[in-house]
Formats: C-alpha cells, structure tokens, sequence
C-alpha cells in the first residue's frame, strides 16, 4: 500500500514503537525505584495515624499534642483520616502507601487525556515527552512516600482541577481546588490569583470550600482546638524562619545564606533582617518583572477565554502559580514540589498549540529550571547535620527554589506574548 493511502511507513512505525519502549522503560524503572520507599515510615504518615486514631477513640483533644507534632492540619483533617484507625498501623500504612502509588500514576492518566481533549494528541511522542516531565518529579514523589504524605493524591485531585476548568466545568474545579486548599496550606495562595485574573467561577467555590472547612473545625472541634492549629501552624510559621534543608522556599534558602542554622534544625527563629529584606526585594522583583512584561494581563478587562487557540492561558498561568506559591510561602516542604508536574507536563503542548516562539535558550532556561526544581534523593538527617558546616553544601541545597525561580523568569517571556495577542484582540 502507498504512503498516499494514509498507511503509515515503516520508519513511522518504528518511531511509534520506539517511543512506546522508551516510556514503558521510564515507568519500569520508576516501579523499579520504588520499594525502597515501602518499609519506611517517617513524620508524617505516624502523625495521620494517630490523628486518626484519637478521633476514632473520642480523643481530639491530642491531635496537637507532643505525640502528634507532626500534625499540621485543621481538625476536620482529622475526620477524613478517620478510616486509617480501622486498620491495624501496618495495614493502614501499606494501603495508604499503595494510594499514593496509584494516585500518581492516575494523574498521568488525567494528564493523557488533558492532551487528548484539549490538545488533539497524544501519539506515543507526545506520550514519552509528557511522560519523560512527569517522571523527572520521581524523587519528589519518592520523598512523598518515605514520608508518608498525601501529597501525591492532592496532585491527582490538581490535575483534575485543570481538567475540569479546561472542560467548562469552573466550579467543579473550583470545589475540589478548595478541598486541597482545605488539606495543604499553601496552594491557597491559588486563591487571590485567580481572582486577579478575574477567573471568579473558579476562585468563589475554592473560597467557599476552605470556609466550610474552618466553619466546621470550629463547630466540630471548638475554637480551642483551632487556637491550637493556628498557633502551631500558622503563627509558629509566618514571621519566623528556619533554615532546615527540607525547606524550599525562597525564605529557607536564604536562612541558609545568611545564617548558620542547622539543616536539620526545625526550630524557628524571628526572621533576620537580611533574610527580611532578600524575600521582600525578591518578591517585589518578582512582580515587577510579570507586570512589567505583561502589562494588564494580570488584572485583565474580563476573564480569559482558554478555547481561544491564540490567547488561552489556564496551563501557563497555573504554571506559574504554582512556581510562585513554591517561591513565596514561607515553610515549602520539598513535597510541595510534586505540583509542579501537571501544569509543566502540559506546557510544550499547550505551548505548540498556542504557535508561540520557543528560542533554543528559553526551552534550555525552562529545562534547567524544571531539573532542579525536581529535586534530588533526600537522605536521612543525620547526612544534612553533619555537613551542614560546608557552606558549599549548604547552598546545594538551594536547588529547588533557584529551579522555581527559573521557571517564573522563563514563562514570563511567553506571558509577555499572550499579553500582546490579548491586547491587539481587544
């Protein structure tokens, strides 16, 4: 049959199959990597267990006790953990771990078909380029499961946001935007931007949801145990520093320039002037240079529109958000990292789709930042206490927000395009 009949050709054929090999090799050695994670149980997993367990024994009174430090949720957290204290903690332990599992590669699934319906792919290049962005967050989410931590499903339940918001459905995605929102504290800053962006079907639902959760943790639990949350949580936290290595933020990696805290120190301290002044001059800079390169974008005349081929901007703008709330929260664990995934896996296609320049040097600046911002193998404590005295050391562990802050600085320059596009429509 000719190649004018629409049969694909041999070369295209071993194409396909080639990059079909080269992603089912990238999932291989993903689960290849994984059980070492299976047997360990560090901070966090302890802490939601037995926050589920002292609500199932009519005990909350100990969800901020010393026993559960750890826990750093508001108490209506604790009620949906409520189904761990069912099973015995080993069985708790190995289900929770294979949810994380799972959840994960659920998102690459949402992700698979984010391109599908909104993209017209993926073929099985498409597939491998996606995979291989999405992959590169393996040790983040590597970390997640040592830990413990529900991260990992929160991405799922992220990139279902996306998913929703692209389809129409704003407040769905607002809903369950609000819910991780309602779980970890810093995507709330999603909030306030999306309603700079007038995006308000999508931040009123989020806004409502996180209302709800303290409105019930309040008539649930009482205002002494919120006191509690907060003082732990919040006031512990914002105006206080540390410089630990597991904290990614602009603020912890400053800490650990400007200071000789341990990196195994979780003890916060008030905040040094130079740290103050190096995050405020940060983020000032930081906003000046999106304003400045897309001028009305940020606080535009009326909400985008993302079926637009030639100005929608949902999947850079949640890139970008993301990158800052990493940047500009004080206290990022290196878990919070693993967000990064969805928005930057669907970047080269919604960046494709939109027909936007891409310069050799800005998709290198893009990579080397999506590279460290994924991180590296986390070891145990003990590793970061005993070379904490090496400042060369010491400013390796800045990788992460010196990755994030790429990001921001490399998808300004296609944030400037679609402000131009946006501006010759209007």
């Amino acid at each position: 049959m000719s190649e004018s009949s629409g049969a694909p050709t041999l070369d295209q054929t071993w194409a396909k199959v080639s990059c079909a090999l080269a992603l089912a090799g990238f999932w291989l050695y993903f689960f290849y990597t994984l059980p070492a994670t299976y047997h360990v149980q560090l901070n966090d997993f302890p802490a939601y267990y037995g926050a589920a367990t002292s609500i199932a024994n009519h005990q909350p009174e100990k969800l901020y006790g010393v026993e559960f430090k750890w826990f750093t949720n508001l108490p209506i957290v604790a009620m949906l953990l409520r189904p761990l204290a069912t099973m015995e903690y080993q069985q708790a332990w190995k289900f929770f771990w294979w949810l994380q599992v799972g959840c994960f590669v659920a998102t690459f699934g949402v992700l698979l078909a984010s391109m599908r319906n909104f993209f017209g792919r993926p073929g099985w290049a498409d597939a491998l380029l996606a995979g291989a962005i999405f992959l590169c967050f393996a040790p983040v989410l590597r970390r997640c499961l040592v830990l413990g931590q529900t991260t990992p499903m929160m991405l799922l339940v992220f990139a279902l946001v996306l998913y929703f918001a692209r389809s129409g459905m704003e407040k769905l995605a607002g809903c369950l935007l609000g819910f991780i929102c309602v779980i970890k504290i810093p995507p709330n800053l999603f909030l306030p931007l999306l309603a700079l962006r007038r995006r308000l079907q999508i931040a009123w639902p989020a806004a409502l949801v996180v209302g709800a959760g303290i409105a019930l943790s309040y008539v649930l639990f009482g205002s002494e145990l919120v006191g509690q949350f907060l003082e732990r949580v919040v006031w512990d936290n914002f105006g206080r520093s540390e410089a630990a290595f597991n904290n990614q933020s602009l603020e912890g990696a400053f800490m650990r320039v400007f200071t000789d805290r341990g990196l195994a120190d979780w003890t916060t301290i008030p905040r040094p002037t130079p740290v103050t002044l190096s995050v405020m001059g940060c983020g000032l800079g930081l906003a000046a240079l999106l304003y400045l390169r897309a001028p009305g974008l940020l606080l535009p005349a009326q909400p985008p529109d993302d079926r637009d081929p030639h100005t929608g901007s949902l999947e850079l703008e949640i890139a970008l958000g993301v990158a800052l709330m990493l940047l500009l929260f004080p206290v990022v664990w290196i878990h919070y990292y693993l967000f990064l995934a969805v928005p930057l896996a669907l970047l080269p296609f919604w960046w494709l789709a939109r027909d936007l320049p891409r310069p050799g040097w800005l998709v290198a600046l893009l990579g080397l930042g999506m590279w460290l911002a994924s991180g590296v193998e986390s070891h145990e404590n003990a590793f970061y206490a005993a070379r904490e005295g090496d400042w060369l050391f010491r400013m390796a562990q800045n990788r992460q927000p010196l990755g994030a802050l790429m990001l921001v600085i490399g998808l300004s320059f296609p944030l400037a395009e679609i402000a131009k596009r946006t501006a010759a429509r209007d």
